[in-house]
């Protein structure tokens, strides 16, 4: 068996002083029947006001059109501490035999944003119904150009309505479905559909797409960056205040990732997240995860390079995983001479730090021997030890230990 290192750096720029924070995971736990069923729920979404958690429901009998037609809306209300019976009557009568689903709401709760769609017919589209004096109007069609029922297998609309995020195979996918961004203009036009770039985008598939609330971090599933099994969940940190760079995407772990399929993950207040997945069973179900935010080892105006900022940085693709045999501590021939050479295309970038991280290992006292040989390397390679930071990080699957990632932070 090998051991592997990436390796991941940073770069200074202005961005959000939350920026590079990772998120601790605490106790997780399967909702409870009735909210999840014997059919497969997925798109948890909690209500502004934190008392109405909405879901997708397919392959089940109660849904408006039975158990082998489309998807429903499903909601549940809080009662205490405890969610009540769900039910699929929703105002003003969202659910009929397609696939319906709620894509997002408005931060006051007044603005609910859904989909409408029949597998057999032209995409009926997006949909947004506002609430006036506690009745909810007629659903007002979304026009976004480019968008039909062929190529795109979900959304999520931002609260201030300004941004959604696609799931959809288009013309320039990398794989299979890419993540797509359209944004509105001053007018309220919407743009058509564009990709969100190779850091995102991988020959697999990305799906579920959820933005933090600041639009600061998107959080996604995909089975193309690597992880635990099937589809894993991942975030990455957008940079420039661009919707097409970001950085390299972060596995959550395998506390919400699993060998099976992991998705539809949602954040509320820095405290609390859903997310769908068929670990225990053959279809999804909704889990609940407690969440803080960790110590970040960025300082204030600083953050971790793009992937197109690395490979620009060393002059091509280079990789960023050191790979050790079992049980090992030094650095085969390969692996130095790997880092000597990032080392010495960085060595007079000042500003540019190295972040070492060890995802986990086998045990502390062969994690250290491994940071410190590969933080040797790069000291004798000309970088200096106040650039170098090392972190050992838990959390990860068996199938991991040995895996440092290799950071550069400006």
């Amino acid at each position: 068996m090998v051991r592997i290192v990436s390796l991941l750096f940073l770069i200074t720029s202005a961005i959000s002083p939350s920026t590079g924070q990772n998120l601790e995971l605490g106790s997780l736990k399967r909702l409870p029947a009735p909210l999840n069923s014997v059919g497969e729920e997925s798109l948890p979404l909690l209500s502004a006001d934190g008392r109405q958690l909405f879901f997708a429901r397919a392959l089940y009998a109660g849904n408006s059109g039975g158990k082998f037609s489309g998807i429903d809306v499903w909601f549940s209300e809080a009662t205490g501490d405890h969610w009540g019976s769900p039910s699929n009557t929703l105002p003003p009568d969202i659910n009929d035999e397609g696939h319906n689903a709620i894509i997002g709401m408005s931060r006051d709760g007044n603005k609910r944003y859904f989909l409408s769609a029949k597998p057999d017919e032209k995409i009926n589209g997006i949909y947004v119904t506002t609430r006036i004096n506690n009745y909810w109007t007629r659903p007002e069609f979304v026009p976004v150009p480019g968008i039909d029922n062929q190529n795109f297998l979900g959304v999520y609309v931002a609260p201030d309505f300004d941004v959604m995020i696609f799931s959809m195979k288009g013309e320039d996918s990398r794989g299979e479905e890419d993540l797509y961004f359209s944004v509105k203009n001053s007018v309220g036009q919407w743009s058509a559909p564009k990709n969100m770039g190779e850091t995102i985008n991988s020959r697999g598939y990305e799906i579920s797409p959820y933005l933090s609330d600041d639009k600061k971090r998107l959080y996604f599933a995909s089975n193309g960056h690597g992880g635990q099994g099937d589809a894993d969940i991942f975030y990455s940190e957008r940079l420039y205040n661009s919707w097409e760079t970001w950085s390299l995407p972060v596995n959550l772990g395998n506390l919400v990732n699993s060998k099976k399929f992991d998705a539809y993950f949602s954040i509320y207040g820095d405290s609390i997240a859903y997310f769908a997945s068929n670990r225990d069973g053959a279809y999804a179900d909704i889990y609940q995860v407690k969440v803080s935010r960790g110590k970040s080892v960025l300082a204030p105006g600083q953050r971790y390079l793009s992937r197109e900022e690395w490979n620009r940085e060393l002059g091509g693709t280079v990789s960023n995983e050191i790979i050790f045999a079992a049980k090992t501590t030094t650095l085969s021939a390969a692996q130095k001479e790997l880092l000597f050479y990032i080392a010495n295309k960085l060595q007079l970038q000042k500003s540019i730090l190295f972040h070492v991280i060890a995802r986990e290992e086998e045990s502390p006292s062969l994690t250290t021997s491994r940071l410190k040989a590969i933080k040797d390397h790069l000291v004798q390679s000309g970088i200096g030890e106040e650039r170098i930071i090392v972190e050992q990080v838990e959390g990860t699957a068996k199938s991991a230990q040995g895996k440092f990632e290799i950071r550069l932070i400006e």
